[in-house]
């Protein structure tokens, strides 16, 4: 801390003056981390009532000292490697680059176009022993990622495209000044390694300064946590019960027939059981990631590339999210995919069509790693992703309920055995039980993969994002895993349209929730009349045992039901409470959201109603 302390002073005397007193401080706390740093990039929430200059913004050293620890590896590479052997040498290098002789990527993005050189610092002019002409690609390419990522941050974080260009060279000429010796730059480089990361960039406000927040709520962990609290008891506790019934059908009937239903009911029963199974599996994705990474890395031959493309790809990461690495692979199975290493720590492979796409429509391969990005920051990558066991359970649980589920009593049935027709009432019954169950985690994956678009349509436009698509649905995939893709991937048809804004928008979004409850509901209400009907009941008794069902079924969900209206209610308060540019987050789609969740968990209450 006190050589970052130490050089912070330094620094503010060359590109801040007017922040020189404290800088010693501010550096201390910057490399501290925690707590200490947070409160350096904390504009504020409007001050006491009567304050002046309430909420008056953060200094410029501090984004400095986060754009130099976000490049500090870079700038490391170039003394610890031997790159270059000496200072002179980097900061001929850079003044080259200041001065025109070859334009940077931040000289032509960050301001629209090539910039004429600012003022040059005092100091030797000459190339020294080392030419910048004659210097390998690796380092001129090495030196411009780096003046792109500084400058980009720095306007990030409100600085003007001239101001953070100018303060960009300022702090590389500072650093690399030929009065430093090699050993106090590894030094302060090694320092800032040592601390935590530097922040994910502020995400940036449309023109007009109206802002909306891109993230749908986390219906993912809504139904993991919902369904581990109440879901997988009352699953157990129901095939408990279903059991012991079978088994009692089994062992005390004295009638053939109705020992041979009860054992092809027992056998279809066990099917039920695995819904727990997935629950089971998303739990174990967020317990062991360190060994979900390894094991993707070794099945996909994931590895650290130098090459040209891969180093631009992790710098435009890098750029948004520091904490996320990238990982390459030749194969053509993806583009590009998220997946954990860590309880903070992630990596996006990215594979061969990938490099190809960055080359030939880099907005649409942008919009691409902008989604992966949109999963590690809805922390959803733990339970999606690359060899997630939750999204595997999802896919292959249909196929087996059929074959265990299913299958022995369709057999049975169609055998025309004795108890036939008791047993396609339980058929029809069975035979709701895929979609009832995969209804929700369905959903819920679909909606993590659309808010995860709308960040890339946010920041790139839907265009980019329907070309990125165009071209996943290029790539080769057999029939059999593009149906079971649909499982945990929404259809490219309706992300397009999504990303279009059909589907009223934000409104239709946040109903997609509510309306799989409802829709879970009827089909299993469709189905239930039917069934009831076929073990001898009249249509007024089917249909009252129809409600009571319906009302037995919604009493158990009720804690299902609250927090759906509850999180719909609050997800905008709570946006416009963590970011604060959030000011014009719409309530009113979320309102009428949760008037569906609500009015279903006021049904549930008929059935206890006293008698009049």
């Amino acid at each position: 801390m006190e050589v970052v302390g130490a050089w912070s002073r330094r620094l503010a005397e060359r590109l801040t003056p007017h922040e020189t007193d404290f800088a010693a401080e501010v550096g201390s706390a910057y490399a501290e981390g925690g707590e200490r740093r947070r409160r350096l990039f904390d504009p504020g929430d409007g001050g006491e009532t009567g304050g002046f200059a309430a909420g008056a913004g953060i200094g410029e050293l501090p984004v400095i000292l986060d754009a130099l620890r976000a490049v500090a590896d870079h700038l490391h590479t170039f003394l610890a490697d031997g790159m270059i052997g000496n200072t002179l040498a980097v900061y001929a290098l850079v003044q080259a680059r200041r001065g025109g002789e070859t334009a940077s990527p931040a000289r032509t993005t960050a301001t629209g176009g090539p910039t004429s050189p600012g003022p040059t610092s005092p100091g030797p002019t000459s190339p020294g022993p080392t030419s910048p002409a004659r210097t390998s690609p690796g380092q001129g390419r090495l030196l411009d990622q780096a003046i792109a990522t500084l400058t980009e941050r720095l306007i990030a974080y409100g600085l003007s495209g001239e101001r953070a260009e100018q303060q960009t060279f300022r702090l590389l000429e500072t650093v690399f000044d030929p009065g430093n010796t090699p050993e106090e730059i590894q030094v302060l480089l090694s320092a800032l390694l040592a601390t935590p990361p530097a922040l994910p960039l502020p995400e940036p406000r449309p023109a007009g300064g109206r802002s909306r927040s891109w993230m749908l709520p986390p219906w993912l962990w809504f139904y993991l946590t919902a369904c581990l609290l109440v879901g997988a008891p009352g699953q157990l506790s129901d095939w408990i019960r279903q059991a012991t019934d079978y088994w009692s059908l089994m062992a005390h009937s004295p009638l053939g027939a109705a020992r041979t239903a009860g054992i092809v009911l027992g056998v279809a029963s066990i099917a039920h059981l695995f819904p727990v199974l997935i629950l089971l599996g998303g739990t174990a994705s967020l317990l062991v990631p360190g060994l979900r990474g390894r094991r993707v890395e070794r099945r996909h031959d994931l590895r650290v590339s130098d090459n040209p493309v891969i180093e631009e790809i992790a710098a435009f990461v890098r750029r948004h999210d520091p904490s996320i690495e990238i990982r390459f692979s030749e194969s053509t199975r993806m583009l590009a995919r998220v997946y954990p290493v860590g309880w903070t720590k992630a990596r996006i492979a990215v594979f061969l069509p990938m490099t190809i796409l960055w080359r030939a429509d880099p907005e649409a391969a942008e919009a691409v790693l902008l989604h992966e990005i949109a999963h590690r920051r809805q922390r959803d990558h733990h339970v999606v992703g690359l060899a997630s066991p939750f999204t595997w359970l999802v896919r292959v649980w249909g196929p087996i309920f059929v074959l265990v589920g299913l299958l022995p009593i369709a057999l049975y049935a169609t055998l025309g055995g004795p108890a036939a027709p008791l047993l396609t009432g339980q058929l029809l019954v069975h035979a709701t039980v895929v979609p009832r169950m995969l209804l929700l985690p369905v959903m819920a994956l679909w909606l993590a993969e659309l808010s995860a678009d709308r960040l890339a349509v946010r920041q790139r436009g839907a265009d980019a994002l329907i070309r990125a698509l165009g071209r996943e649905r290029a790539l080769p995939h057999d029939r059999l895993r593009r149906v079971s893709g649909l499982l945990t991937h929404p259809p490219i048809g309706l992300r397009r349209k999504v990303a279009e804004g059909r589907f009223h928008g934000l409104t239709g979004l946040a109903v997609a929730w509510p309306a799989t409850l409802v829709v879970r509901l009827a089909l299993v209400s469709a189905v239930a009349f039917p069934a009831f009907m076929l073990t001898g009941e009249d249509a007024g008794t089917a249909i009252t045992h129809v409600f009571r069902s319906i009302v037995e079924g919604l009493a158990f969900d009720r804690l299902t039901l609250a927090g759906s209206t509850v999180l719909l209610v609050v997800w905008p308060w709570i946006i416009r409470t963590r970011h604060t540019d959030q000011g014009n987050v719409p309530f009113i789609p979320y309102a009428l959201a949760s008037t569906l969740p609500l009015a279903l968990y006021l049904t549930s209450f008929l059935g206890s109603a006293p008698a009049g």
